[in-house]
């Protein structure tokens, strides 16, 4: 049973919710853009483009006294190699090596690499051959590790031979969420440890602070991409690789991004590729392509265009250019060759001759740390101790707050993430059973489904005893739904029985209302369509939590309508569910009650440990809620109970 069984229904709700959110956000930000018409405008667009970004990424972390060591320096062919450890936060190790030519002399260009996601990291041979080619044209060139590979993988226990949670996109998935529960998104640790590097290789003696230069692929192209809009005055010339496209073609390709790729907000603010590009016009970029690339290429070239009016303000346009290879997601040798003779080309001012490849060298010998690990070597700090920090920071700031002020602020923060849409009126579509028509043993039942909000309908079933007019109606919230109203439908008879209807209810992205995204019986950990739906909602300054929080208050309305408006309305929840019903509750005063059933308890708990439950966390990931509340405190305002 579901609600094609009222009226017709579309069956791929949530992605075209999506599309169209993010698809009305974007052409807001294209008349933006299109309105760039003089360099003072584009530098106020640049700004705007930065301080989202700054918003989504909740600010950088405190900056301290990068602490760098030399560890080994040896000569590999043409080039120098050192094997570099960088402190960039204290206790907090990155790893890291530099090329340069051997025998050079003076001040050199600079080019900072950041690596894609690759467990080996800057030791991948075909990112060690990018370093190499582009230094062999006359570059200092720093490749640095990011967060969860080469030797920062982070999840190593005693006794286990491989980390617990598997390294580089897996592990930024892990801690993200928890970095998301605590306002604190992981891309804020990539993009600090990308403008450390770039600290870094401006104060050393052999380069020339004035040229430097970044490139990176895949991953490693959305840290240049990061970079290009955090830190633009730092980099005089930017290779963003097999990254760059649109949100469009991201969006209609169902990919999965990881966790430093999700910026909450920004589309809702207009943001689009094209604006990575905007924030280092008019400086040379060279964005780096292959035709078959899973960041579909047709969106690169729509964001070039879009891009391209702001270089010929200054009459540069030849400073923004293209190179796309034949080939499959890659930093590929013509790849390389094209990004040295770019950075050659306007750093130097000199082409550079394609090589045919570098020599690549075994990871040992490139090592900044005892054994290639900075967590087992030098126990190094991790991403969940920053949450732990801001757990900490989050308690002494509540502290300071009186049990009113705290109240105002969940209340607050729920209504704004709840309200963040366009209301939609009511519109009750019943099956109009009559008795005997639809009975479950002695109940009545009947289907109901409406709209909570413009293109998101919910669905119901509504229980009572046959012929009775129960004044106390409790909507019934589960995963699952109504798909497995059969292993609580002992409950409902209960209720029913006591003299209450029952309304079960689907919320948004379960039951028969989850459009195939997920399902209540089998395990979403990684990169499922229900996690890429969750994202889109982020980037678009939604999330799950807040849309099931809309969708029970709209199951009120259609409760109160059904039912009559002088009916009672409770609140019954099974599993995390009871989170939903605290929100909502708090923020709706017709709601009289919520009778909780083994409830989740915390959601502290999940980003305070080290190891959690990963399985569908999206479904409680609202970025900041743990700077407000806990599940104790919310149960707390939101049955007022005294202080």
């Amino acid at each position: 049973m579901g609600a094609k069984n009222i009226v017709s229904v579309n069956p791929n709700q949530l992605e075209t919710y999506a599309d169209n959110t993010t698809l009305e956000n974007l052409k807001n930000g294209d008349e933006l853009r299109r309105a760039i018409d003089s360099a003072e405008k584009l530098r106020a667009y640049q700004a705007a483009v930065k301080a989202s970004f700054e918003r989504a990424v909740g600010g950088m972390p405190k900056p301290a006294a990068v602490k760098t060591k030399t560890v080994r320096s040896f000569v590999t062919g043409n080039l120098v190699c050192e094997n570099l450890l960088l402190e960039t936060l204290p206790g907090y190790y990155a790893t890291a090596n530099v090329y340069k030519p051997l025998g050079a002399e003076g001040r050199l260009p600079a080019v900072l690499m950041v690596c894609g996601h690759s467990p080996e990291g800057r030791m991948n041979p075909v990112y060690q051959r990018v370093q190499r080619i582009i230094a062999s044209a006359g570059f200092v060139v720093m490749g640095l590790d990011p967060i969860g590979q080469g030797e920062r993988i982070s999840y190593w226990e005693e006794g286990f031979d491989e980390p617990v949670i598997p390294p580089c996109t897996r592990e930024h998935d892990y801690a993200g969420a928890q970095c998301l529960l605590a306002g604190i998104p992981i891309t804020r640790y990539f993009v600090y440890d990308g403008v450390c590097a770039l600290d870094y290789l401006a104060g050393r003696a052999d380069v020339d602070a004035a040229r430097i230069g970044l490139t990176g692929s895949s991953g490693g192209g959305t840290q240049t991409s990061m970079l290009m809009m955090y830190a633009p005055e730092k980099i005089a010339a930017a290779a963003p690789a097999t990254f760059l496209s649109d949100r469009k073609a991201i969006l209609y390709s169902r990919q999965a991004q990881d966790a430093e790729q999700i910026w909450p907000g920004m589309v809702k603010d207009g943001f689009d590729h094209a604006d990575i590009l905007a924030c280092m016009a008019p400086k040379p970029v060279l964005v780096l392509a292959v035709d078959s690339d899973f960041f579909p290429l047709e969106g690169t070239h729509r964001s070039l265009e879009k891009a391209r009016g702001l270089w010929k303000l200054f009459g540069k346009e030849n400073a923004l250019e293209l190179f796309t290879d034949a080939s499959k997601h890659a930093y590929t040798l013509p790849l390389a060759n094209a990004a040295a003779d770019f950075f050659s080309r306007v750093l130097i001012g000199e082409p550079f001759a394609p090589v045919d490849g570098a020599e690549t060298l075994g990871a040992e010998a490139l090592f900044a740390s005892d054994g290639g690990n900075v967590v087992k070597s030098l126990r190094s700090r991790i991403v969940h101790d920053f949450v732990l920090d801001e757990l900490r920071a989050i308690d002494e700031a509540n502290e300071k707050m009186s049990y009113t002020e705290k109240r105002k602020k969940a209340i607050d923060f729920i209504s704004a993430a709840a309200d963040n849409f366009e209301p939609y009126p009511l519109y009750l579509k019943r099956s109009y059973s009559k008795s005997g028509d639809d009975t479950v043993y002695n109940l009545q039942a009947e289907l109901l489904t409406w709209y909570q909000q413009e293109d998101i309908h919910n669905f119901g079933i509504f229980f009572k005893k046959d012929g009775s007019q129960p004044k106390t109606v409790t909507i019934a919230l589960w995963d699952g739904g109504t798909t497995l109203l059969h292993s609580r439908l002992g409950e409902v008879m209960e209720f029913c029985e006591a003299g209450q209807s029952v309304f079960v209810v689907d919320l948004t992205g379960t039951g028969t209302v989850s459009d195939g995204l997920y399902s209540a019986s089998q395990p979403d950990y990684y990169y499922t369509r229900a996690v890429t739906f969750c994202n889109n909602l982020l980037v678009n300054g939604d999330s799950l939590p807040a849309m099931r929080v809309r969708g029970i208050r709209k199951a009120v309305d259609a409760a109160l309508q059904y039912a009559g408006g002088d009916v009672e309305v409770r609140l019954l929840t099974h599993g995390s569910f009871n989170l939903y019903a605290l929100m909502a509750k708090l923020i709706d005063g017709r709601i009289t009650g919520v009778t909780e059933k083994e409830p989740l308890e915390s959601i502290r708990t999940l980003a305070g440990q080290k190891y959690y439950n990963h399985n569908n966390i999206m479904a409680v990931a609202m970025p900041g809620a743990l700077r407000v509340f806990d599940i104790p405190e919310l149960r707390q305002y939101a049955l007022e109970k005294p202080e």
